[in-house]
Order: C-alpha cells, then structure tokens, then sequence
C-alpha cells in the first residue's frame, strides 16, 4: 500500500491490549523470507525488515508501551532475511530500503508458536525524474526549486500536496529522487526563496520592474490545472522531463502588522495557498514558507509576486518555554494584475474551544473509564512549530484547546478499547467527523462534541482465489456505503490487508450497511485513485454489521473496471 504510517508513541497505560505481549507464554517463533525487486526479480541486499514486539496497531496507528521493542534484520547480498525471538500474536512485517526512505513494503502475519519461512516482499522499487530548466531564451537557470506535486484527497477536502524536491544546479540540471512508480505527479519549478526583507526595494513604478519567475508546471504551463500527470513504471528513470520557466508581471503588496499592544517588530511568512507543504494521505511533506519581520512599526513591503492566490501568516514571539506564538493572524489575498496595497493584519489571541466526550445512549455500567484521543492537524499548510494540539480524556469527560488559528483543521481520534469507536465529532451542531473543522467564520463559545458509541462491530474478511486457496498480502477496503462524496470516501475509507492465511479483521466499526472489497489494483488517496473506487463501489459485496457483531465475509480479488 502507498499510504504511509502514522507512529504515535504512547504511554503504557494507553496500550491496554498488544498485539503481541512479552509477559504471556508461548512458544516463540521466527519470521524468514527474501527481498526482492518487484519487476526484476533481483534480490535486493541492505533492507531494514523490522517488527514490533508488545505493540498495538489501530488502524495506521501505533501505540507502543513500556516494553514494546523493535526487531530487526538487515537483508544480505542474496536479499534473505531473519527475525527471531517472535511470541504468538499478529504483527505487521516492514520492508524498507536502508537509503531510500520512499522504497518499503509492510505484510500483516499471525504468528501461533511455528516458525514461518518464506515471507517474500516484492518491492515496487521507486524511480526518477530528471531535466532541466531553461529561460525564455533556452538558457539554463540556476538555484530554482523543483518540487513534486500530488493532487489528493485529505480531511475531506481536495488538494495539492507536496511529495519531494530538488534544486536546479548551476546547468539548470535537476533530479528528483524517490519518486512512487504508479503514482501521478505534477512537477513544478519555481523560485527558492527563504528569507524576505522587511521593505522590497522592488521600483514603486511597475513599469520599471523587471518581470520575475512564475510558477511553472510541466509541459511549460502557469497553472496546475493545465499540468500533465507523469507516471513512472517500476524502477524507471524518467530523463528530459525539462521545462521553460515562464516568466509574469512583478507585483507588490503593502501594509502593516498591529499586536494587541500595538505596533512592533512582527514574524511574517507568505506562500501561494496551492500547491503548499503540510499534512495529507501520504504523511505530507512540510517547509517553512518564505518569511521575514516586519519593521519595528509593523510596516512591510514584499514583492516579486506573480499573479496567484497568496496566504500571509505573521504572529509575534511564542512565550518563553512555549513553540506557538502568543498572538497570530492567517489572512489571504489575489494578486492578479496590480499591487496590493495597505493591508492591515491585526494579531489576536488564539481561539479557545472547549469540548466533551459523551457516551451515544445510556452510559456502559462499568468501572472501567475508557479515554479517548483527540488532535487537530493544520489543513492545506504547515502550521506554526507546536500547532497540532491534542488531548486525551475520559468518557465522559472535557477537554479544552486554547489556542487555535482561524483556521481549518483536520480532526483525528483514536479508541483503543475493544468494542467503542467515535460516531461522531461536532462543532456548533455541524459533524467534523470527516470534514474540516473550519474555525475561519468561529462561532463565539462554540464547542466540540465528540459522541462515544459502544455497540461497535467488526467485520472479519477471509479472501481466496477462484481453487478455494488463501490469498496472503491482499488489500481489502470497507466503505461506509452512505457517503456523499469521493471526498468524504477517503476520509472515511478502511484499509487492511490480509495475513499469509487470507486473514483480515478490522478494527471496531459502527453498525450499519458498508462496502467491502478485496482490490488487486493499487490504491492511494489521489483523485484518480478515489474516484475510480468510487465509480466501482456497486461492484462491492454489501454488507450490514450488527450492533456488537463480528460478521464473517469470504471474498475473490477484483479487478476495478
């Protein structure tokens, strides 16, 4: 699968239940196999094949405690492999290349006290993108960044994300490493810019401006709309992917920053709102946007804008013993075809949201308190260094989050005791569940709600070829089957993958109808990906879960049409 894991280190009270605990008996087994290139069959040597001992995955979710360790062996030139000293208990096997952190693999196995050989991992080897970036007069262009563009779906929302990046040297040359086969991307120039003054010296007349870099997309076009997608095979080296930088009017904009005290010495930052680095599906791919400070009256000037749709950020310094600043201001302007000008961006306080879990129906009687997880990422930008605020709290039970931007957010929860999952997240009456919480228009003393349901089901997914033999490694989705959108597919989308006996249970799911499927095709949060899915949902096994069952399903491998 190419979506990446999500490693959360938790504390031992969180990991209530292991997949594999070290203080039970049992015989222990080992786990043996090789590692070799998908489409050439060659072994590949220096891999990390790693597991986890007294771990619990929920989901993508790891949860480690205490006495969690990590096992691990390193392939050999004949790409063999060992891991030994394994208790009974599931577990998920990772393959990964020890240089290229984009190459790797993961198999879910259940281990009852037999040594299992012969777990092989064929990796889709990951490729390159390489060219050169020219001038209008086919002259090469230096010191320009190259970035790797993928248009996904995430939090409910559609966006483009950044994957990777390079530089163009002093020939114009660029690489870009580690690029997933079978995934398309758009490739992007632009100028690399970190630092900004606080006043441009940029003419004031825009006739005596000199016209500045643009955006640029391959094949040589200013908008990602009009990019064509490249798709690597397996391994490939895509060369002469080269592209002419276009070139737009040099624009300005103005104003000031004003702090609840008044006017000072302020950080900014400002950044075209799309494509942009930040969290998604893929685990995202984060940088600082190109900033500065303003004067010590606030004041700024910043040109060398081309027309586009531009985020400005300024905050003052964050409280000694603190990342997030104090006080800080999200705003949004167009530059099309003239300056901007006396923008004023007045910094204010966090938004303070206070929130309660709460059981769906009549409380469990039981002295067991279950706790819940709850944390909010940035959507669409990177966020300020410490802004992705969490909280855990008993149900029933409050939290709080003081300090919010006007902002959209991306809501994510994790139980970990068996039978409960969240039916839902609310703000002001409206479900967050699968959408953004979007703080821009916040309703003063609005709160979140978090609705713990405890009649929670499992579907249980035994998959086997058309001779009645297990399928191991085969991807099987559950699809909530009321969905209003491919947006809210994603979001909602429950991907596992059998063991080697064709195996697959879910985590606790809410009663009610689903889609389920075993997918021989690759799946990824892109559009085309999602989409696709979407369109073939009817060719699904439907289901219905029970409140409190575990419903058995066998299934065939299909093949999207």
């Amino acid at each position: 699968m190419s979506w990446k894991l999500i490693l959360i280190l938790c504390a031992a009270t969180i990991a209530a239940a292991q997949d594999a605990d070290p203080n039970k008996g049992g015989t222990n087994s080992s786990v043996s196999g090789t590692v070799r290139d998908a489409g050439t069959g060659t072994p590949l040597p220096n891999y990390n094949v790693s597991t986890y001992v007294g771990a619990t995955w929920i989901n993508d979710t790891i949860l480690m405690g205490r006495q969690t360790k990590q096992v691990k062996s390193v392939t050999d030139e004949q790409g063999h492999y060992k891991l030994s000293d394994l208790l009974p208990g599931s577990y998920r096997i990772e393959a990964a290349s020890a240089e290229d952190f984009g190459t790797r693999r993961q198999k879910r196995i259940t281990l009852t006290g037999q040594d299992l050989n012969n777990l092989d991992f064929a990796i889709v080897v990951s490729g390159k993108i390489s060219g050169k970036v020219v001038d209008e007069n086919k002259e090469p262009v230096p010191d320009l960044a190259v970035t790797l563009v993928s248009k996904e779906y995430y939090a409910g929302v559609v966006g483009y994300f950044f994957k990777g990046r390079a530089k163009t040297n002093d020939r114009g040359e660029y690489t870009l490493p580690r690029v997933e086969a079978g995934h398309p991307y758009l490739v992007m120039v632009d100028r690399d810019v970190r630092t900004l003054p606080a006043h441009s010296e940029t003419p004031l007349d825009p006739k005596l401006r000199r016209r500045i870099p643009m955006r640029t997309f391959y094949p040589n076009v200013p908008s990602k709309e009009g990019a064509e997608a490249i798709v690597l095979r397996p391994g490939e080296n895509r060369e002469h992917v080269d592209i002419e930088i276009k070139k737009a009017a040099n624009h300005c904009v103005d104003g000031n920053v004003v702090g609840p005290l008044g006017a000072g010495a302020m950080m900014f930052g400002i950044e075209p709102v799309q494509p942009s680095s930040g969290m998604s599906s893929g685990g995202g791919m984060f940088s600082a946007p190109p900033s500065g400070m303003t004067g010590p009256d606030g004041k700024f000037r910043i040109c060398d804008l081309a027309p586009n749709t531009y985020r400005f950020t300024a905050a003052d310094s964050a409280p000694s013993g603190q990342q997030m600043p104090s006080n800080f201001a999200l705003a949004q302007f167009v530059i099309s075809d003239r300056d901007v000008t006396n923008v004023k961006v007045s910094l204010s306080p966090g938004l303070p949201i206070e929130g309660e879990m709460v059981w769906d129906g009549t409380p469990p009687d039981s002295r067991d308190t279950p706790k819940i997880s709850l944390s909010l990422v940035p959507v669409g930008r990177s966020g300020w260094n410490g802004e992705r605020p969490s909280a855990r709290s008993d149900v029933p039970g409050t939290f709080s989050f003081p300090n919010l931007a006007s902002a959209d957010y991306a809501v994510r929860t994790l139980v970990t005791t068996p039978g409960l999952y969240v039916k839902d997240v609310t703000y002001a009456g409206t479900s967050v569940l699968y959408e953004p919480l979007r703080l821009g228009g916040a309703i003063p003393g609005a709160g979140m709600r978090v609705i713990v349901g405890r009649d929670g089901a499992t579907v249980s997914v035994r998959v086997s070829d058309k001779d009645g033999n297990p399928v191991p490694a085969m991807p099987v989705l559950v699809m909530p089957a009321e969905v209003a959108s491919e947006a809210i597919v994603q979001s909602s989308l429950v991907i596992g993958e059998t063991d080697q006996t064709g195996q697959y249970t879910s985590h606790t799911l809410a009663p009610g109808k689903y889609f389920v499927a075993a997918i021989a095709d690759p799946v990824n949060a892109t559009t085309d990906s999602i989409d696709r899915l979407w369109r073939a949902r009817r060719q699904f096994q439907a289901i219905d879960l029970a409140p409190g069952s575990s419903l058995p399903v066998t299934l065939m491998p299909l093949r999207l049409e």
